[in-house]
This record gives structure tokens, sequence and C-alpha cells, in this order.
């Protein structure tokens, strides 16, 4: 054990020792170290660097930065609703194209089954059409033959009238080119003797034929095979009361109506017909017409023109032109200012231009006048006619004149192309 010797023991300094010591202690701290940084009260060390004011251009560029970001938002938005709209209006246009796709394929089929009715129907047409023209042709033969037996029966002492008879019958039976069609009258129990005096004929698109017959006062309709359906007015058997008492001309309408004149009447009765059976479907009686004659129509325009006759009362002969509705737009032939003044007005026909055209049968002479739906009208046709009845247009601005007391057809140019 070693013990430390009292000689070498020091005596610990007193204060006023240390106080010294502290003092050199503090001198050279004071030349070492640089001062402390000083603080005011509200700055601290521990102060958020956010909470000092930034530059201006600083706060510019955020609020730049903050819309451009709001803006481009909204961009993006509005982009993305007209991505959802464009895409509505797709998914619209293909439902309406296939809609449309099914409709057309739908009405294809529909034409296509219409087409094929038509078709059949046009064979059923044709196969009675055989069927009577082969009758016809077995009853040409027959006749035929019967005829040959008369003539070697009774040629060589046959007078007069009988000779004349045999050759009629003789020339009727081998017309051979077959300048008389088909013959349309009643047959059978449907004859009677006063069908005899037809006035006027028309033919509808489907076909049906319409014939006037003065003597017994109706409107007698025909298939296109010849084949008596039905009587409208007179007193024949079967025949349905229509109205009718003294039918004159008839005609086709717009409507594919068939359109009659009444002169005793004094009215205009269109009849919409079964095309099959003639039954009517529908009726339209206009009246207050002067003893009304004959009846043209345009199908084009639906503008009609009818004769009215004149008396010995003082009501002169004219030409009415009637819009579709039944209206009266012009009046013909009454003054001499709008052309010529008519006598006895008899073929009549209306062209798509709105022109009428009608055979006078004058005092002095016959002729054809025309009367422009504008300007003055002025006499067409005023040599060589006697008697000139029936009237019809043709393509290419010829026109149809039936000169009856001259045996013939004449056809003349009323208008360049």
């Amino acid at each position: 054990m070693l013990l430390r010797s009292h000689s070498e023991r020091r005596p610990l300094p007193g204060f006023s020792a240390l106080l010294s010591q502290s003092s050199t202690l503090t001198q050279k701290d004071e030349v070492t170290s640089a001062p402390p940084p000083t603080h005011t009260p509200r700055e601290s060390i521990f102060t958020p660097a956010s909470l000092i004011s930034p530059p201006p251009w600083v706060s510019q560029a955020l609020a730049n930065l903050e819309q451009g970001e709001q803006e481009l938002l909204t961009l993006r938005e509005r982009q993305q609703n007209e991505v959802e709209e464009v895409n509505r209006q797709l998914d619209n246009a293909v439902f309406e194209a296939q809609r449309e796709e099914r409709r057309l394929l739908e009405k294809i089929e529909q034409d296509h089954r219409d087409a094929q009715r038509r078709l059949d129907q046009v064979k059923r047409e044709n196969a009675a059409a055989v069927r009577v023209v082969q009758s016809m042709v077995d009853q040409q033969i027959r006749n035929i033959v019967q005829l040959k037996e008369q003539v070697k029966r009774w040629g060589g002492t046959a007078g007069g009238a009988n000779k004349n008879q045999l050759q009629r019958g003789v020339a009727e039976v081998t017309d051979i080119q077959k300048n008389l069609v088909q013959q349309v009258s009643p047959t059978g129990s449907e004859r009677s003797c006063r069908i005899s005096n037809f006035f006027d004929v028309a033919v509808n698109s489907c076909g049906l034929i319409a014939l006037t017959c003065a003597a017994e006062r109706a409107v007698l309709v025909f298939s296109r095979h010849g084949r008596l359906l039905q009587t409208f007015g007179g007193t024949l058997i079967g025949s349905s009361n229509e109205e009718l008492d003294a039918p004159r001309g008839v005609t086709v309408n717009q409507n594919d109506e068939f359109l009659v004149a009444d002169i005793k009447r004094g009215s205009l009765t269109a009849l919409k017909l079964d095309p099959k059976t003639g039954v009517r479907l529908e009726r339209t009686v206009v009246t207050g017409y002067h003893r009304p004659y004959l009846v043209a129509a345009c199908l084009s325009t639906g503008l009609m023109a009818v004769s009215e006759r004149g008396s010995e009362t003082g009501r002169v002969p004219c030409i009415r032109v009637l819009d579709p509705g039944w209206s009266t737009i012009r009046i013909l032939g009454v003054c001499s200012g709008l052309g010529p003044v008519l006598s006895s007005p008899w073929g009549l026909c209306i062209d798509s231009d709105g022109d009428v055209l009608v055979a006078d049968w004058g005092k002095q002479y016959h002729r054809v006048l025309i009367y422009p739906s504008k300007g003055v009208g002025w006499p067409l046709v005023n040599d060589t006619l006697s008697s000139p009845r029936g009237l019809a247009l043709l393509p290419d601005g010829h026109m149809a004149l039936s000169d009856s007391m001259n045996h013939c057809i004449k056809i003349y140019r009323y208008k360049s192309n």
C-alpha cells in the first residue's frame, strides 16, 4: 500500500484563486470564440420558413400555376363530356342505322311479296286470257264449220239478202289480222235488245272498261276479258241504283275513278270500283251543271273539263275547267275576246299544260278549237271535217280525231316539242 507523504500534499486553492482562474478562462474564450448571435423576441430560431412573407414574383407564379391547373382540370372535364356526348350520338346513329336497315329489309321483303303476288296475278290473268282466246278460236272454228255447211247447202239458191248475210259471216270469221280484237257486249240472259246505243267508253289502269249506254241510260262495266261485271243505273236485271238518269260522257280521273256526266241530272259522278269485281267502293256526286255532255281529265295535273250543251232558253254551250277539288277555274267558248264561241261541242280533251281541245260543230263548218291555259284560243283545224266526234291526245304533241262522216281517224300535231 502506497501512501502519499505529507510533504507531497498541496493545499486547495482558495475562493480568490478560483475567481482569478475563472477570469483567466473567460479571457481565453473571448480570444478564440465568436460572440453568440443575438435574437429579437419575435425572431426565434424555431420560427418556420413558411411564415416568412415570400417575394411578389413567387406569389404571382403560384397564382398562375393554380389558374393553369384549374383550367386544365376544366378542359379535361369538358373533353370528357364531349367524348361522352359523341359516344351517345354514335350509339344513336348506330341504332338508327340498324332500325333503318331493318325497315329497308322489311320493305324489300314486302315489295318482293307484292311483286310475287302481282306476278301470280299476271300469270292467272294470262292463263284466263289464253282460255278466252282459245275459247274464241274454238268458237270461230265452230262458226266456220257452220258457215261451210250453210254455204254448201244454200250457196247456189241464196237470194240477195241471204247471200249478203253469208258473205258477211265469211268475212267475220276469216279476219285473220284480228282487226276486231274483242267484242264487248252482254251475252245470254244479260243481253237486252235495247243495249245497242253505246255513247262513250273509258278504261282505267286496272283494265276495267266502262261503257255508257244512252238507250238503257246506264253505265256498263266489263272486265278486260269482256265479261260484264256491273251495271250502274238503268233498268237492267242486277243493275245498282247510282242515281243515273242519262249518262253520256265517261273518262278516268287522276284517282283512277270513272267520271260520268249525266245530262239529265246535271251532275258529275265519280265511281271508285273494285279492280276485280267492279263493285262500287266510293262515290262522289257534284251537281250544278247545265246539261253536262262530255268529260275529260288530265291524269298528271288532276284538271278536268266538262262540256255543257246549250238550250232554247238562252243557255249557251261552254266548256268548264275544274280543279281537282271540283271548283270551276275557267269557262271557255262564251266570250269572243277569249277565243272562238262554241256552237255544239263534241270531242273534248285537256293536256298537262291545261290547254283544252274541243271538236265543235259550227253553223258554217266543223272544226277543232284549242283554248290554251294562258292567252286567247284559236281554230286548230277548220277544213275537210264532217261531223268530228271523238278526240284524244297522243304523245309528242299529237292528237287523234274521229271524223265520223268521212269514216276515218285523222292525226294532227297541235303542239311542238
